[in-house]
């Protein structure tokens, strides 16, 4: 790749996690796009020469979205390196605590970016405050409902975010009675205004000629694996078998044991981003490129599955196959329905669970098991698979730590997507002088579907006492690194 510079970004885009930008480069006709998170990944390190059933309180402080799913990441590789296995009782609140992270997490994103993103499509202004003037009752419903959420994870477990859950071998209380006829109060409400948030996504967006013309359209489909977990065929979020099928639909891994997810991921390194460019390691490293990248969250998770648990969601799963022309499903855009899929899924799930008297009845934590060297925890978040890999001494001391996020893994992805995308950013660039605003929207809204959390991934540099706080700009250079474009 040729060499290029970096110049300054200019004014942020507000609808992308963290800091990362866009750098496109061209060779002649070889145009590449470079997803360039710029922030810096260090928890790994901080693991490093610190007890290892202290894990899981501090890996929740990588993220702010999705605290609870590394908390529960690493809840399990403590477990696996303590040999503990949870009793059911502290399964499933560890199951129920995870239904409400990505329960949580769908909503807030559904809502807050992929509505706008879709609603206001073209416009140059994509966010909630446009939204809200445009289609007030809707966005009022999604402020509401995010604040009962809020509500209930605080009722849970005491704390909205970094809450306190996991023991090796357990959690460390069991939910009463009185907690969980909160939650079903609440449940009732929330799903009251999912039914409208559903239908609101069904006539404006999934029956719009816009939606229809973007599912026909080349630079949002990724013809890539897709990994997720599944159990006995089915979506699963907490613990099961990880599955890999291809870009034809076909299943080319599956494994139930975690220590094995090195058989099925690789990561390249670069010299541009603080993150990583995994790929599918039996498809070798051919980056930039379809044929090795991996995709994971809502959109895999449903090309993975072969059924999805509750009646809602399954019909609606049917029916964005159906719309979809089949599986596997490939088209970007998709991800927003999948996650409607999802947040059905969750709610029928959790309704479920509440029901079942396991939950309130028996032991909470276990303390018999043989230790081991190494334990590995994987588990769905709501980005994607997430995988926290621990080595310990006689001692029990973090030795080495390996955290691989959704976002990590969907890197490669981004970029392939981005660089397909990019060819018609280049023609107009080379025609007008400048992109239109409709390619614009093109390359933020792949991004966006993706649901990036850059700071899960990586974490905050400052170069000359300044932080990178800008989140989102696009810069265009040619082979001789000149700037062909910038904003």
């Amino acid at each position: 790749m040729a060499e290029y510079k970096l110049l300054k970004t200019l004014d942020p885009i507000t609808l992308v996690e963290g800091v990362a930008r866009i750098i496109i480069v061209t060779s002649g006709n070889d145009i590449k796009a470079l997803y360039q998170i710029m922030e810096f990944r260090g928890f790994e390190k901080i693991a490093i020469n610190r007890q290892v059933e202290d894990l899981p309180r501090v890996v929740s402080a990588i993220c702010g979205f999705c605290s609870w799913s590394h908390h529960l990441a690493s809840g399990k590789a403590v477990d696996a390196v303590f040999g503990r296995k949870p009793p059911l009782r502290a399964e499933l609140t560890r199951i129920l605590v995870n239904y409400m992270q990505i329960l949580d997490s769908h909503l807030l994103h559904f809502s807050f970016i992929g509505l706008p993103d879709l609603v206001l499509w073209g416009e140059d202004q994509r966010d909630i405050v446009k939204l809200l003037s445009k289609n007030p009752e809707i966005t009022s419903l999604a402020l509401k409902t995010r604040s009962l959420l809020k509500k209930i994870e605080s009722k849970l477990v005491g704390k909205i975010q970094h809450g306190p859950v996991v023991l090796p071998g357990g959690v460390c209380r069991g939910f009463t009675r009185e907690d969980i006829t909160e939650v079903e109060k609440t449940l009732v409400e929330i799903s009251k205004a999912v039914e409208v948030l559903y239908k609101f996504f069904d006539e404006k967006i999934v029956k719009s000629e816009l939606f229809k013309k973007l599912l026909e359209r080349e630079e949002f489909t990724m013809k890539c694996y897709s990994m997720g977990l599944v159990k006995e065929g089915a979506l699963e979020f907490y613990d099961g078998v990880l599955r890999v099928v291809d870009s034809k639909g076909r299943v080319v891994s599956e494994t139930s044991n975690p220590l094995l997810y090195t058989n099925i991921i690789g990561e390249a390194l670069t010299n541009w981003s603080h993150a990583t460019l995994p790929y599918y390691k039996p498809a070798g490293a051919k980056l930039f490129s379809e044929e090795s990248a991996v995709m994971v969250g809502p959109l895999a998770r449903l090309n993975v599955s072969e059924k999805i648990p509750g009646e809602k969601a399954s019909e609606e799963y049917k029916r964005l196959i159906d719309m979809a022309g089949g599986k596997p499903l490939s088209n970007t855009v998709l991800y927003h329905w999948a996650r409607l899929v999802e947040i059905l899924h969750s709610l029928e799930m959790i309704s479920e669970l509440i029901r079942r008297q396991e939950l309130f009845e028996g032991d909470v934590v276990s303390f018999t098991g043989k230790p081991e060297s190494r334990g590995v925890g994987v588990i769905e978040a709501p980005r994607g698979t997430l995988i926290h890999d621990y080595s310990v001494d006689d001692n029990m001391v973090v030795t080495k730590a390996r955290i691989i996020t959704p976002t990590t893994i969907n890197n490669t992805t981004i970029n392939t997507n981005l660089s397909k995308a990019s060819v018609q950013l280049v023609k107009e660039i080379r025609s007008v002088g400048n992109p239109s605003p409709e390619t614009i929207t093109t390359l933020e809204s792949i991004i966006r579907a993706y649901d990036p959390c850059n700071s899960c991934a990586t974490h905050c540099v400052r170069l000359g006492g300044r932080e990178l706080t800008t989140s989102f700009s696009i810069i265009v250079l040619n082979e001789k690194g000149e700037v062909l474009w910038w904003g």
